[in-house]
């Protein structure tokens, strides 16, 4: 498992010892990571990360995504949700497979994300690249650290939110929104807290099952007295359909958890194999997002909400929607803040001694879990929060730092028939520019005026 901390090893090899790490061999065609499979004490099974990725892509994304078609149009929302799902899929693929190609060159069995994109420049033919991996690695973990804190965040004013309004509908106490971010805290920092992706399986497997109920009976709801789909425009005004990419940027891409549940697998080579873990994860996630998408707007048109559950009906049923898909929300807090975690910790770890390192790890992960509460406190508003993570952390991490890293080590190496993989990675690269720039615009302007 990766996380670029001695941390993370403690759960991979026995009694924290690093020394099965330092396996060496002049025979490339061995790989290291198979080397260390048996050094690995809790590694996770085909399921276990199925079931990780499903629900790193899959939470508060999906409940949102009637909303960015309501900025997209039907027409647009279904074309650009596929499409969207197929980028992100193809560049998880490729930042784990050049990972996997960076860890038999250096002899490494697993790579981080950041450190990816870092030993790329470093090692690949062009030296020239060389001198900005430092710079590409704290950018690196300036937008991953960003992206996931705020998607914890989210995650804490998105069950705050739906437990306030379950009791203002059946126990009419009206009470500020922050009251709720200051309960649901207590529950959070115990999911939060809990650090080796092995022991997060029980609690993604019980996130998605609610998760999977409370769609279903979503599902229920809004295919009641379904309006014509002639009710709903195809295509709406494209000034709005940054808003949409930037939600669906936030639901569908969960990169930066990719190469951590990849490294902890027992078998990390059926992560990329046809049909795979990505794969076959990615194919369920696209067409519940696309299914929600269409139906819910369809149903409640410009009426939609940041989350489609905030359109139920008022009963009791409904509220019981509510509830389960507040607690799949809460139970993957903790599989999120690994990521933000990853970037912290590397920087923070030098600086305690072995003994004390263990207990200083979950003492960093308590201020964390903390901090999300206080800027849920701060700016306890779900929407425009939604479409800016997505806009300025999703688009770099999910599409630039992946394309710019395949390029780099395909330079001198083979860029395909007419250099095809130079202008697919430039397209993705620009593409993702102009993702965060007009996103971040729109969702600032969203911001600014919820305030005023």
């Amino acid at each position: 498992m990766t996380f670029e901390s001695n941390h993370e090893l403690m759960y991979l090899l026995p009694s924290g010892d690093e020394s099965c790490c330092s396996i060496k061999s002049k025979d490339r065609t061995i790989e290291p990571r198979k080397a260390l499979e048996g050094c690995k004490v809790n590694p996770t099974s085909d399921l276990d990360a199925l079931l990780h990725v499903i629900k790193s892509s899959l939470s508060t994304g999906v409940l949102a995504i009637p909303n960015g078609f309501k900025n997209a149009g039907l027409l647009i929302g279904i074309l650009g949700t596929i499409s969207i799902g197929i980028l992100c899929t193809h560049c998880a693929y490729i930042m784990v497979k050049c990972a996997q190609d960076l860890c038999q060159i250096l002899d490494r069995p697993f790579l981080g994300y950041t450190e990816t994109v870092e030993q790329a420049m470093l090692n690949c033919a062009q030296k020239k690249f060389s001198q900005y991996a430092r710079f590409a690695k704290n950018t690196v973990d300036m937008f991953m650290f960003f992206t996931y804190y705020g998607v914890n965040t989210v995650y804490i004013i998105f069950v705050a939110t739906t437990v306030q309004h379950i009791t203002e509908n059946q126990f009419h106490i009206i009470l500020n929104v922050r009251f709720y971010i200051l309960t649901v805290a207590i529950p959070v920092f115990f999911v939060g807290i809990i650090g080796s992706m092995k022991y997060l399986v029980p609690f993604s497997a019980i996130a998605n099952l609610f998760l999977l109920i409370g769609l279903c009976l979503t599902f229920y709801y809004i295919l009641q007295d379904l309006p014509p789909i002639s009710s709903r425009p195809l295509v709406v005004g494209i000034t709005h359909w940054p808003f949409f990419i930037s939600t669906a940027f936030f639901g569908l891409e969960g990169i930066g958890t990719m190469l951590p549940i990849e490294n902890s697998m027992k078998n990390p080579h059926h992560f990329l194999s046809f049909p795979g873990v990505l794969i076959i994860a990615m194919v369920i996630v696209v067409s519940l997002f696309t299914s929600v998408g269409f139906l819910g707007y369809l149903k409640y048109g410009n009426h939609t909400e940041g989350s489609i559950t905030l359109n139920l009906p008022r009963n009791l049923k409904a509220e019981a929607v509510k509830l389960l898909i507040a607690l799949a929300v809460l139970f993957t807090y903790g599989l999120q803040l690994t990521a933000s975690m990853e970037v912290i910790w590397k920087r923070l770890e030098k600086y305690f001694d072995d003994e004390r390192k263990y207990m200083r790890y979950y003492q960093v992960r308590a201020i964390l879990i903390l901090g999300t509460v206080v800027i849920a406190l701060v700016v306890p508003n779900l929407g425009p929060v939604i479409s800016l993570i997505g806009a300025f952390g999703f688009s770099m991490c999910g599409f630039f730092y992946p394309a710019l890293v395949q390029m780099i080590m395909k330079w001198d190496d083979d860029l395909g028939k007419w250099n095809y993989i130079l202008w697919k990675n430039g397209f993705l690269i620009l593409f993702s520019i102009v993702a965060t720039i007009t996103g971040s615009v729109s969702a600032m302007l969203d911001i600014i005026k919820e305030y005023k």
